[in-house]
């Protein structure tokens, strides 16, 4: 099979298939993400499973829709209303990201040791293929579609649940119930997708790390990746007394956040509704700013080091086909 004849003009559909046939190299990378997603179904099946999960709650969750609102005033206001859609609207998306982590750093571990492990590398390096494109597009599925897709993916769900919550409200004569506020969406969503693009950024070389190890490792990648640090980490405190090498994980897992001073937004966003304490998203969209995530050196270096750990993952494949 050569890459000339990897996509057909029947797998892409419309002008894009056209435009797509004119482009060889962006044909191959597209034929090399398709494989991504054959292979590790569960890339775009977990994501899939929490949307009909969600859904069916949505249709089928008994809920309070006849309140009395003598007793629940304050939550009726419509201040504390939009405070609430912003959370449920936050709330929705925490499933998917949930699934979407546990899904890609078990993608990022089993991509390249996998191949290995049922010998189908020797059907792939057969193909006119780089082992640079190779290892491209797993990180670009691991590290940018799939992320990407599970933000479009809880959007549109965010959407229907809610569409789904509010005709339930109405037609249980329970108009009081019904929430919608564009600019609390608009900025809710800016505010996740803006930290989406951030974690892209900021785990790279966290993620590259991990396909180095599933290119490195002979056996039991999973258990390399987790007591390996762990077992560093205790032996520095114990022969040298100093934690460099935790400190350094903690920051590479948090340090972002750090900088944005995330907890003093959160802090000046608290609302008090009732005996509770909400925190407002928009109120903490017009607080945070975000910029200063993308000038902190450390971001871009942590680029570097994912090119770096790319480039030593592909060329240690060209040689690597043991099982």
């Amino acid at each position: 099979m050569s890459t000339s004849t990897a996509v057909s003009s029947e797998d892409v559909p419309g002008s894009f298939s056209t435009w797509l046939a004119s482009h060889t190299l962006l044909r191959t990378f597209w034929t090399l993400m398709r494989r991504e997603f054959w292979e590790h179904r569960s890339l775009w099946m977990a994501p899939l499973v929490v949307t009909v999960v969600l859904l069916i709650c949505a249709l089928l969750t008994h809920g309070a829709f006849k309140i009395d609102t003598t007793d629940t005033l304050e939550w009726l206001d419509p201040e504390n209303k939009t405070l609430v859609f912003a959370l449920a609207q936050w709330g929705l998306t925490v499933p998917f990201y949930l699934v979407m982590l546990l899904a890609v750093n078990f993608y990022l571990i089993d991509c390249l040791y996998a191949e290995r492990k049922d010998r189908s590398i020797l059907f792939w390096k057969s193909l006119p293929v780089s082992d640079g494109a190779t290892v491209a597009a797993k990180l670009f599925v691991g590290c940018i579609v799939v992320p990407l897709g599970t933000f479009a993916l809880a959007l549109l769900t965010d959407l229907l649940f809610t569409a789904i919550w509010n005709a339930r409200a109405w037609l249980g004569h329970s108009s009081e119930l019904v929430a919608w506020d564009t600019v609390a969406f608009l900025k809710t969503q800016t505010l996740m997708f803006l930290g989406l693009v951030i974690s892209i950024l900021w785990y790279a070389p966290l993620c590259a790390c991990l396909v180095l190890a599933s290119v490195l490792v002979r056996r039991n990648v999973l258990l390399w990746v987790t007591i390996v640090p762990l077992l560093a980490v205790i032996a520095e405190k114990i022969i040298f007394r100093t934690s460099y090498i935790s400190d350094l994980i903690d920051y590479r897992i948090g340090g972002i956040w750090k900088s944005l001073h995330v907890e003093g937004a959160t802090f000046g966003s608290v609302t008090n509704v009732g005996l509770a304490e909400i925190v407002s998203l928009p109120r903490f969209y017009d607080r945070v700013h975000v910029l200063p995530a993308f000038t902190n050196i450390d971001l871009w270096l942590g680029l570097i080091v994912a090119a770096a750990c790319a480039y030593a993952a592909a060329w240690i494949r060209r040689y690597r086909d043991d099982g």
